[in-house]
């Protein structure tokens, strides 16, 4: 099956400060089963932690820009970016895809520093 034209993926990964491993888990946890309950254009919302515990990363899939934005504004207007903020120290944001210019203008006023990369070819199974 091809990819969606318009699926936009996000990959945003954070250094953990130092003893601060277990509550970005928790916290997680928490944002999965609202994001599963409340976002139904998010396809695949994951979230990793390496065996260091030193990198918490999501890989995240939308349908497209529209419900990108969607879940981009419900975490910056929501309970857990604060705290991720709190126990995290700087990170890398990146988009894939096809991103509207909306969504590209939201990201820069958040204060992030986005790398945009645009599809060559690939496919989904």
């Amino acid at each position: 099956m091809p990819m969606q034209p318009n699926q936009i993926q996000v990959f945003y990964e954070l250094p953990i400060l130092p003893g601060k491993a277990r509550e970005l888990k928790e916290i997680a946890r928490k944002m999965v089963a609202m994001n599963d309950a409340e976002e139904p254009g998010t396809l695949v919302y994951n979230v990793y932690i390496n065996p260091e515990e030193t990198l918490f990363t999501y890989l995240e899939t939308y349908l497209d820009s529209e419900t990108g934005l969607f879940h981009a504004k419900r975490f910056a207007e929501g309970v857990y970016v604060g705290q991720i903020i709190e126990l995290t120290d700087g990170g890398r944001l990146c988009f894939y895809g096809n991103v509207s210019p909306e969504f590209k203008r939201r990201a820069a006023d958040a204060g992030f520093e986005p790398e945009y990369f645009e599809l060559i070819d690939g496919y989904v199974r």
